[in-house]
């Protein structure tokens, strides 16, 4: 599959909101519970942080990182990087490419390392990724994802895990 990043553009972010939406929708990786508006979106992926897009060469986006701190104050040191990748460029390259790209910004932003809060432990995907990038599960929070409704719950482990830069 072929595609270029770039970073985001006003014209690309309906593209972006409808990967995200549909990724809240499916429930297993995300802890949102509530679709989002544009607006909700924009307030979310705050000006001056980037986000960075793959699209194909129909200006398709294939997927997206946001970079952003991972605390502020005396923590705004370690990153935290949210991807998103559409369905059907899943296992294409996409998300291995958004990876690299967001430890290089992270690398260019000064921060000391990547932290991830919440890797859903039945992410395995996601999981065999990362650590081939070398983040380290370096936490585990039994039970802290919950699938399913709050009336018909089922709880999964969640992840921390990091990347020393």
């Amino acid at each position: 599959m072929q595609f270029e990043l770039c970073e985001l553009e006003d014209s690309l972010c309906a593209q972006c909101l409808e990967i995200f939406n549909a990724i809240i929708a499916d429930g297993v990786n995300y802890p949102h519970e509530v679709l989002m508006s544009r607006e909700d979106f924009d307030a979310f992926y705050q000006p001056g942080e980037p986000v960075w897009c793959a699209v194909d060469a129909e200006n398709k986006v294939l997927g997206f990182v946001h970079v952003h701190p991972n605390g502020f104050g005396r923590l705004a040191h370690i990153a935290n990087c949210g991807y998103a990748v559409a369905e059907d460029a899943r296992g294409k390259g996409v998300g291995k490419a958004l990876v690299a790209k967001s430890i290089e910004v992270c690398r260019e932003m000064g921060f000391k390392g990547i932290q991830f809060n919440a890797v859903v432990a039945t992410n395995v995907y996601a999981i065999r990724l990362y650590t081939s990038f070398g983040f380290e599960i370096i936490g585990t929070i039994p039970g802290g994802f919950r699938f399913g409704s709050a009336e018909e719950p089922k709880y999964v482990d969640r992840y921390i895990m990091y990347l020393e830069l």
